[in-house]
């Protein structure tokens, strides 16, 4: 009787499994690479608070009657790589009828901005509009 001599799993197996592993370990390399990407911008930087603001300024009625429309922002000092979990700026703000002063302050808490100033002081005059309420709902 002859012995039949079985190759080893490698042996047998090598043409589906290579491609198959290979494939598997840059979809899992990928995957990863994004998670943390994703994850370190969303955690790294205030731009989300940033934006938040400025799109409250932006489409606030209060603001458009007393700055008048379009409002331009000077904005040259804010880097949101700056800010890690806290936002704390003033900026000077250009409107078609009068200027102002945005100050705003948030801090994340719990993965959730959390904003303690935003207020707009409009210049030549005592009115402050107050948008915390809003950025804050």
């Amino acid at each position: 009787m002859e012995e039949e001599i079985r190759q080893s799993w490698w042996k047998r197996n090598w043409k589906w499994a290579l491609p198959s592993g290979g494939c598997l370990t840059i979809l899992i390399i990928i995957v990863v690479i994004a998670g943390v990407t994703f994850n370190s911008l969303s955690k790294s930087t205030s731009i989300i608070a940033y934006i938040n603001v400025v799109t409250e300024l932006q489409k606030n009625t209060e603001v458009a009657q007393a700055l008048g429309k379009p409002i331009e922002i000077r904005d040259e000092t804010y880097d949101p790589e700056s800010f890690i979990d806290q936002l704390d700026i003033e900026m000077q703000l250009d409107g078609q009828k009068a200027d102002g002063t945005l100050i705003a302050k948030a801090s994340k808490v719990d993965g959730e901005w959390v904003y303690s100033v935003c207020k707009i002081t409009v210049e030549g005059t005592d009115q402050v509009i107050d948008i915390k309420d809003a950025l804050n709902d």
